[in-house]
C-alpha cells in the first residue's frame, strides 16, 4: 500500500512520528511524507520513497504556498498514494490530505472544539477523538500518532528501540564513543522564556566541561545567543560552538545531537531529537501549572533522559553527570 503522511508543523511534532513510520515500514508499505521548509530535513532521505515539501504561507496568514500545493496533489496523483494519515493539526494538512489520496486519517478534538471537528470530520474517512489540551495529555505524542496506523501493521505498541528509529532520522550510522563524546548543549531564546539567563546557561556550560568536553549547538538565526553567551565563559574560544543552518545544516545538526554524550536542552525539538536516536537528553520544561502533563506527552521517547522543571536551582549539570555515568 502506499501511504501518505502529511506533517506541516514542527521538527518535534514530525519526530513523534518516527515509531509510527518505522512500523509502517516494516509491514512493507510504501511512503510519502508532506513537510514544510521548516523540517523538510528532520528525517533521513532514505526513510520515505516520496518527499512532498510546502512552503509556508507568511505570518499572519495561514496555510501553505497554492504552487506548493498544486504540485503536490499533481505528484500525488502521479503516485497513487491509497491513504493519506494526517497527523497536523492544521486545517489546510486535512485539506491536503483529501485531495491527494482516496481515504484519510487524522484526528478531531470533539466537544472541546466542536466547529473545527465538524469542518474536520467531513474532510476523513476515519477521525480519532484527542484532546485539544495539552493540561489534559495522558500519553506520550508518539503513542498518540501512532493511532494513526492502526490496520496497518502489527505493531501493538510504538517501538522505544532507539536502534529501529535512529536510521529513519540521521543518515549513515553516527558512532557514539561515551568516554570521549562531547556533551551538546541546545541553545536558544526558550532558555531565557523560561526564566534562566544567559549567565545561568554559562554557569552550567562552565560546571559541565569540568567532567567533559562541551559543544554548543545553534541554529543559524539564532546565532547571536552564541556570542551573547561568551561573555559568561571563561576561555569561550576553547568551546566548540556550531551554527546551523539550512537543509544540509539540519542534517549536521542532527548528526552532532545522535552522537553526543549528552544533550542539555530545553524541551525544543532537539530534545525530541535526542529521543528517537537514542541520545542521553537532559530535558528542561517551563515551570507552569501543568508541566507534568507536558512532560509525560513529550519526554525524550526512546532514550535515557531526565525531565526538569525550569528554574534557577534546576539540577542539569547534577543530571548530565548522572547521565554520563551511566553511558
Amino acid at each position: 500500500m502506499k501511504i501518505l503522511l502529511v506533517r506541516l508543523d514542527g521538527i518535534g511534532d514530525a519526530l513523534a512520528c518516527t515509531p509510527l513510520i518505522a512500523a509502517l515500514r516494516s509491514a512493507g508499505h510504501e511512503l510519502g511524507v508532506a513537510l514544510t521548509r521548516r523540517n523538510a530535513a528532520v528525517f533521513a532521505r532514505s526513510a520515505f520513497a516520496w518527499t512532498h515539501v510546502l512552503e509556508r504561507n507568511a505570518w499572519p496568514a495561514h496555510g501553505h504556498a497554492p504552487s506548493d500545493v498544486e504540485a503536490t496533489v499533481t505528484a500525488a496523483h502521479a503516485i497513487g498514494y491509497d491513504i493519506a494519515l494526517v497527523a497536523s493539526e492544521e486545517p489546510d494538512a486535512y485539506a491536503l490530505g483529501m485531495r491527494c489520496a482516496p481515504r484519510r486519517v487524522g484526528f478531531v478534538n470533539g466537544w472541546e472544539k466542536p466547529l473545527k471537528t465538524v469542518a474536520t470530520r467531513r474532510l476523513l474517512t476515519r477521525a480519532i477523538l484527542r484532546t485539544a489540551s495539552a493540561k489534559r495529555a495522558r500519553e506520550h505524542e508518539a503513542e498518540t500518532l501512532f493511532r494513526l496506523g492502526e490496520g496497518l501493521h502489527a505493531e501493538a505498541q510504538p517501538t522505544r528501540d532507539a536502534a529501529r528509529l535512529r536510521p529513519l532520522i540521521v543518515d549513515g550510522a553516527p558512532e557514539r564513543e561515551p568516554q570521549q563524546a562531547r556533551i551538546a548543549v541546545q541553545l536558544g531564546p526558550k532558555w531565557a522564556a523560561m526564566g534562566i539567563e544567559l549567565a545561568r546557561v554559562g554557569e552550567v556550560v562552565s560546571e559541565l566541561r569540568a567532567f567533559a568536553p562541551v559543544r554548543l549547538l545553534v541554529s543559524g538565526e539564532e546565532a547571536g545567543e552564541i556570542r551573547g553567551l561568551r561573555e559568561f565563559l571563561d576561555d569561550p574560544e576553547s568551546i566548540d560552538a556550531t551554527v546551523f543552518d539550512g537543509e544540509e545544516g539540519m542534517r549536521a545538526w542532527k548528526r552532532a545531537i545522535a552522537e553526543a554524550r549528552v544533550l542539555v536542552t530545553t524541551d525544543t525539538g532537539a530534545a525530541h531529537l535526542a529521543g528517537m536516536t537514542g541520545t542521553n537528553c537532559v530535558d528542561v520544561f517551563a515551570d507552569v501549572p501543568w508541566a507534568r502533563a507536558e512532560i509525560t506527552r513529550w519526554a525524550p521517547w526512546a532514550s535515557p533522559h531526565a525531565c526538569l522543571v525550569a528554574g534557577r536551582d534546576a539540577p542539569i549539570v547534577a543530571a548530565a553527570r548522572d547521565l554520563c555515568a551511566r553511558s
